[in-house]
Formats: structure tokens, C-alpha cells, sequence
């Protein structure tokens, strides 16, 4: 957070929607991702609103902040709900695990496709959450990386090809060396 006033889109509101509060992790309450907060009313709102956590206080999903996500893309409806962390130029798409499937389908991939052939070029990614499995969208393709543990990143890695620029994707542990990753992807 920079500080900097959250400009949310007029006419759009959280209303009966609460994906969030099963889909994300919320560290203040040591809640991981894909589990039901404790304090949510499913489809009603947070039974502790106004003392809840500062990250949930502070948090909108992109439906809410971005009027290019049209109204197909509200969590509620959609099964998704869309983060991008504009300082890491990470694109986090986490699918309610009962829809795993739903970021497959127009128009979800395609626009998915198109932020992964935006941000990769520029050092960025894209990663779907289906559960608590990670898939890496790139440009040349989606990439299964496996379950996600806490204390995981995604590290993607670009390579000129005589074809052309590649990707590649992996889990790697918070603490592991660029280099020791690069290794393991082939990059050294």
C-alpha cells in the first residue's frame, strides 16, 4: 500500500459477495487461502467489520477498483476474484475451488492471456490460483507449477530462443537464491 486514496468504481459495491474472505489468505488471523474465514457470514459480509484486520480493511479486489473488469467479472457471479499488486507487476487470479475451471472459459482467459503477454515482457506475471494449486500464464503457455505452501513465490523466467523469447515458471521457497532457482529452471 502506497498510501495513495483507492479510487473505487462508482456503482459497484461487495453486496452479497464474500469470495474474498474464502479465497485469499489473511495472515492477521493466520487464515490460509481457500478456507472460510472464521468471522465471515458467507454471502452476507464479516461478522467483525469494524474491528477487523487492517489487510481486510484496506483490501478491494479489481472488480472493485477497475472499470475495465465489466460485470462478468464481479467475484460473486465470476468465482473470481482478481488482485494485481501494480509495485510487483503480479497478476493474482484466485478460482473458487467448487469452479476450478472458470478462468478456462471467455472471457476470462483470454483477458488473463492478454495480462501475461503484458506483464511478463516487463519482468511481471500471472498467476491463476485453481485451489491452492498455482498455473503460471505466460505468453508461449500456461504452466501447472503444483500446491503452493506458505513461504512460496513464483519465480518466472524469460530466455531469447532462436524462436523467439520463452518463458518458465516455478515454486521456489522465500529464502532460495536467484541462482539455485535459474539452476533448476536450466537458465545457468
Amino acid at each position: 500500500m502506497t498510501g495513495e486514496a483507492i479510487q473505487l468504481v462508482e456503482g459497484r459495491s461487495c453486496e452479497g459477495c464474500t469470495l474474498c474472505c474464502k479465497l485469499l489468505g489473511i495472515k492477521e488471523l493466520d487464515k490460509p487461502q481457500m478456507a472460510w474465514c472464521q468471522h465471515c457470514a458467507p454471502g452476507t459480509g464479516c461478522k467483525i467489520y469494524e474491528s477487523r484486520p487492517t489487510e481486510c480493511a484496506k483490501f478491494y479486489c479489481d472488480y472493485r477498483t477497475q472499470s475495465a473488469l465489466d460485470e462478468r467479472w464481479n467475484p460473486k457471479t465470476s468465482k473470481i476474484v482478481v488482485v494485481y499488486r501494480g509495485n510487483d507487476r503480479a497478476m493474482a487470479v484466485y478460482v473458487d475451488p467448487s469452479r476450478k475451471d472458470a478462468w478456462r472459459k471467455a472471457p476470462y482467459y483470454p483477458q488473463i492471456k492478454a495480462w501475461a503477454n503484458s506483464l511478463c515482457p516487463q519482468n511481471g506475471q500471472v498467476v491463476v490460483w485453481e485451489g491452492n494449486n498455482a498455473v503460471a500464464v505466460m505468453p508461449n503457455r500456461d504452466k501447472p507449477l503444483g500446491q503452493g505452501e506458505q513461504g512460496q513465490l513464483v519465480a518466472v523466467f524469460s530466455k531469447m530462443t532462436p524462436q523467439g523469447m520463452i518463458y518458465d515458471a516455478v515454486l521456489m521457497d522465500k529464502e532460495a537464491s536467484v541462482e539455485s532457482v535459474m539452476h533448476k529452471v536450466g537458465k545457468t
